[in-house]
């Protein structure tokens, strides 16, 4: 098996740390040295998560991580300081450097490598040791010093290193010291509860299986995902290894998890034979295996004792009331799987997926599962402007609608028509009702431990950090998903917070070069920021990778007109309401460049059509930082009014499970 993302190079801050003394407490006490090397385990991966770091491997008592920023790397160190102190075993010393690195597959390389690890003795116990090139880089220092210690020559390298040392002030240490987490045995034993679900192998010798053995173990991962005591990794993240030759020990230090499930499954007609093991990745050993030997119709049975034998080993318990339902035919239930994975091959699969699906609920007129992966599928249609609004959401209503009567507690037909009531109904409430239904609906989903949707945080309470956090969240289980690094980049652009966006953008972009919408934010966020000159440029590189598409000309004339360029900025409208005959152009998009063309009455008209066309992206009007030049005009006011925003109460709290 091959795993075949590509080799980047990035620039990154390289961080070694080691347990001083851990060789003499081990040979001295193993059980209270494995013990220390749990809790050395539990606080790097959570302050290495909490600053948007890497953790790359663990190297004897020791960690290799990398992070973004020099400052996040630095603040990390010193959380890691502060949190070891509780244990008077655990001496933390800790190197850091700032270079290009090689990333491949889950490792990294380089001279930046070897040298930060060459940095990381030169430090005393308990402290941190950074190159010049660290210290060059540092930028609000709030709570930190440094101090020059001299240059050093390391084994190794060729030139002399300039270091300096760490020095954490008393009050910032006692602010770290409040709000870190107690790391604990309980909170340690909890670490240990995560599971990644591998795509199971399909050992048919037919490809066209490869729908059945994913749909098997996206089932399994759908259940477990469902038990608020274990952390599960997305599908999107655990999927990716599909084929991958990187053994379990290394998967589970990429996804950050302790123990993994694979399995493989071959068929013959409606005979199956499905092996299922667990393997835990701490101590890289299997667990638990089985295999099963039995008919299709069984195939609901097999998944259940997979999940039951996982929880048992795990010590976690499935929730009562999560209940799957088995589809009368066993056709539709294929053809249910068989649009899931071309469904999860995004915009060029989606077609397929309808016609699966389609095809299912012909099969069976009554299969609710079927019809709610319908009104999902034409939701993705619609928020990808594959559909207009009012045609797209009239479907993802009629079909989630049908599944609900059908069968009240599927979660997803839930989650959809809060979507629905979110983006395109307007209601606010009725949307926050849905999603809470679907959190607590026994016919689960694949759940992210998010019951609000995040945008609801962001344009209906304008409470950006609240959508960042929970989004963080998100992504603590499903590290390696590029739509949740994407959301995340829109929720720091619209929050104001371009530093952090353009941290992930850039990483974005250093993955997939061509990524037009992550260049366009780009030009977004200089664009928030006033900065119009850099705004132009990187507009325009948006436009030349999009060919011109989606919201990359309109970000471009807006841009042009905020740095005074009008006359291009007109010409780039005109050509665009020239086009909308046959290129559907945004009425909001429109109505933006007017506004900042200054002609404040056809940006009103253009608002006011995008209020009847039902845009999509008018749910920002209220607290989208772009719509500024139009806030202390009486028909701003007249157009929220139109949306009915709830008056916002500082007492909720949303429900990050």
């Amino acid at each position: 098996m091959s795993h075949n993302r590509n080799k980047k190079r990035q620039l990154a801050c390289i961080m070694f740390t080691d347990i001083v003394g851990y060789t003499a407490l081990m040979s001295k006490d193993e059980g209270l040295a494995l013990k220390t090397l749990d809790e050395n385990r539990f606080i790097h991966k959570s302050v290495i998560n909490k600053y948007g770091g890497t953790w790359i491997k663990e190297i004897g008592d020791g960690v290799l991580a990398m992070f973004t920023t020099a400052t996040d790397a630095v603040y990390a160190a010193c959380e890691i300081h502060t949190a070891s102190r509780k244990n008077e075993h655990l001496n933390i010393r800790i190197g850091l450097h700032l270079s290009e690195v090689i990333y491949d597959n889950g490792d990294i390389f380089g001279d930046g490598v070897n040298i930060a690890a060459r940095i990381e003795p030169t430090a005393p116990s308990g402290s941190t040791h950074i190159s010049h090139e660290v210290h060059s880089n540092l930028y609000n220092k709030q709570g930190i010093n440094t101090k020059f210690k001299g240059e050093f020559s390391l084994k190794n390298v060729k030139d002399g290193i300039k270091i300096y040392e760490v020095i954490i002030s008393e009050e910032f240490e006692k602010q770290l010291s409040s709000k870190i987490s107690d790391f604990n045995s309980r909170n340690i034993e909890a670490d240990k509860k995560s599971i990644a679900v591998m795509p199971f192998l399909n050992m048919t010798n037919d490809p066209e299986q490869d729908y059945f053995c994913d749909g098997i173990a996206d089932d399994i991962l759908i259940t477990l995902s469902n038990i608020k005591e274990l952390k599960i990794v997305g599908r999107s993240s655990s999927f990716q290894f599909k084929n991958s030759k990187l053994s379990e020990k290394e998967i589970g230090a990429i996804l950050n998890v302790n123990h993994i499930l694979e399995g493989s499954v071959r068929r013959s007609g409606n005979r199956l034979r499905i092996n299922a093991l667990l393997y835990n990745v701490l101590e890289e050993s299997q667990v638990w295996a089985e295999r099963y030997d039995r008919e299709l119709v069984d195939i609901f049975e097999i998944q259940d004792d997979i999940a039951s034998k996982i929880t048992k080993q795990l010590k976690v318990s499935l929730f009562d009331n999560v209940k799957r339902v088995s589809p009368i035919n066993m056709e539709a239930y294929e053809m249910l799987l068989k649009g899931r994975y071309y469904e999860e091959m995004f915009i060029q699969g989606f077609d397929k997926a309808l016609s699966c699906y389609m095809r299912a609920i012909e099969i069976d007129p009554n299969y609710a599962e079927a019809h709610s992966a319908l009104a999902n599928l034409h939701f993705l249609y619609t928020m990808h402007l594959i559909h207009p609004p009012r045609d797209g959401f009239r479907k993802v209503k009629y079909y989630a609608e049908k599944a609900l009567s059908l069968n009240n507690e599927i979660a997803e037909a839930h989650f959809v028509l809060g979507q629905t009531h979110f983006w395109f109904d307007w209601d606010f409430e009725k949307a926050k009702i849905q999603y809470e239904k679907a959190a607590n609906a026994t016919v689960p989903f694949y759940f992210t431990g998010v019951t609000i949707d995040p945008w609801y945080n962001a344009f209906v309470q304008g409470d950006f950090e609240t959508a960042i956090n929970a989004t963080l969240k998100i992504i603590e289980t499903d590290p390696l998903s590029f739509f949740n690094q994407y959301l995340l980049s829109c929720y720091y652009t619209w929050g104001k917070q371009p530093k952090k966006a353009r941290d992930v953008l850039t990483n974005m972009l250093m993955t997939v070069p061509n990524y037009s919408e992550a260049q366009r934010l780009l030009a977004y966020n200089s664009f928030l920021e006033g900065d119009s000159e850099r705004a132009v440029i990187e507009a325009r590189k948006a436009v030349e990778m999009a060919q011109g598409l989606g919201w990359t000309q309109i970000t471009l004339s807006i841009v042009l007109a905020q740095n005074g360029q009008a006359n291009e900025a007109h010409e780039i409208l005109e050509n665009l309401q020239a086009s909308n005959e046959t290129v559907h152009i945004s009425p909001l998009g429109i109505g933006l460049i007017y506004a900042y063309l200054n002609d404040f009455d056809n940006a009103f008209k253009y608002l006011e059509k995008a209020i009847a066309y039902k845009d999509i992206w008018l749910v920002s009007l209220k607290y989208g930082p772009e719509y500024e030049p139009l806030r202390y005009d009486s028909r701003f006011d007249a157009l929220l009014k139109k949306i009915g925003y709830p008056e916002v109460d500082s007492t909720v709290e949303f429900n990050l499970n």
